[in-house]
């Protein structure tokens, strides 16, 4: 059996080597994320992402996948889109690293996948499932967004990028700051902690 490539998919199948053939050092997307810590029983159970795309790589993707050009993405153009271009990620986690105190903890399956035009600009929301869910009361835990090959550069939105969903005890504290130990080289993870 023969399989059809169409060019286009084979064009961006190519920009992530393209990028790695030239110098590491600059980014090829810009993403701005908010995060929202989700609580289940005082633990962290799920982490629920929001993706802006920069300006170019919006464009670009909107024209290639808004099929009927009407700048809203049908369920069948999100479904391709995903398929695309945000599945393949699963083998690089989907550049979530989560740790409680300095374990690294599997990421898991996303969950509720969805993408959108806004002020065209692309947009993905998406949820990772915290399994088993951990206690910031016993480690700290924290997240981050972090492409080690540096294809992607992530930076917090302006605002209320960091929130939480559900009932966080008394006594938890965000902290943004550079990785050091087991988050080394990430630029800005952000964790919690709490006292027990």
């Amino acid at each position: 059996m023969v399989a059809i490539v169409r060019p286009w998919a084979l064009a961006l199948a190519l920009i992530p080597l393209l990028a790695a053939a030239e110098a590491r050092a600059n980014p090829d997307v810009w993403v701005e994320t908010t995060l929202t810590v989700a609580f289940d029983d005082q633990r962290v159970s799920e982490l629920e992402f929001s993706w802006t795309f920069d300006d170019f790589y919006s464009a670009h993707t909107i024209q290639t996948y808004d099929l009927d050009g009407d700048g809203t993405l049908n369920s069948l153009e999100v479904r391709n889109l995903r398929a695309e271009t945000f599945d393949p990620l699963s083998p690089a986690d989907y550049f979530v690293h989560v740790w409680s105190g300095e374990e690294k903890q599997q990421v898991h399956n996303v969950d509720r996948f969805a993408a959108r035009i806004e002020q065209a600009q692309l947009v993905y929301e998406f949820s990772i499932d915290v399994t088993p869910p951990l206690d910031p009361k016993v480690e700290p835990v924290a997240v981050s967004l972090f492409d080690r090959e540096n294809f992607v550069d992530f930076s917090f939105s302006d605002g209320h990028f960091l929130l939480v969903s559900g009932e966080m005890m008394p006594g938890c504290k965000f902290r943004i700051a550079r990785g050091k130990g087991a988050q080394s080289g990430h630029p800005q993870p952000v964790t919690l902690a709490c006292e027990g």
